[in-house]
């Protein structure tokens, strides 16, 4: 689920950069679903292009459903776990030799999402149909949580823009059990 709404959001911000005239020379631009750097510390993803990097998971649980039973084929009772809506942390990383392209495509990145910023399978029909919705929230860090996520990255700054892609769902349809409806209910009251 993490890597189809990633991949998604990918392509969407390749598209957008693609088809709008942000430098002259480059048509196509190349973003690529990457970490930042390897253990070294060496960059990773490729010169002349935009990084995007899963940077933290978090679980919604304001949203959080505590319905575990659900009715299943022939109206039998099957109890799951709830399902679990989570929260993505996003990064998009401009890796361009020439500072100023690089800032031109991380502007680009913000346009994107500035135009549309919720995606559902009826208004984006290339986001996979078991993803309900995807809302895509700017997010900004101070300049301390800045330099702590760069030194987690292992990494030295680079110009990025962060985001938060709320409300993936997750929910294994794996029943623990099945049972048939409770269709009566029989009491009879003992006298004391």
């Amino acid at each position: 689920m993490l890597d189809l709404a990633l991949k998604f959001l990918k392509g969407e911000v390749a598209d957008y950069l693609s088809n709008i005239k942000t430098v002259e020379s480059d048509p196509k631009v190349f973003v690529e679903l990457t970490r930042i750097s390897d253990l070294s510390g060496h960059i990773v993803f490729k010169d002349d292009s935009i990084g995007l990097t899963l940077i933290n998971i978090e679980e919604e649980r304001v949203a959080k459903s505590q319905m575990a039973t659900i009715k299943g084929p022939d109206d039998k009772i099957q109890h799951l776990n709830p399902e679990i809506k989570l929260n993505l942390y996003i990064l998009f990383t401009a890796n361009y030799s020439d500072y100023e392209t690089g800032l031109k495509y991380l502007s680009g990145v913000v346009r994107c999402f500035q135009r549309k910023n919720a995606f559902a399978p009826i208004n984006s029909p290339a986001l996979d149909p078991s993803i309900q919705k995807l809302i895509v929230d700017l997010y900004t860090l101070d300049l301390e949580q800045q330099h702590h996520l760069w030194g987690l990255l292992g990494a030295k700054f680079m110009s990025s823009v962060m985001y938060k892609v709320r409300l993936i769902t997750i929910q294994e349809r794996l029943a623990s059990d099945e049972q048939p409806p409770i269709l009566e209910i029989n009491s009879t009251e003992s006298s004391l």
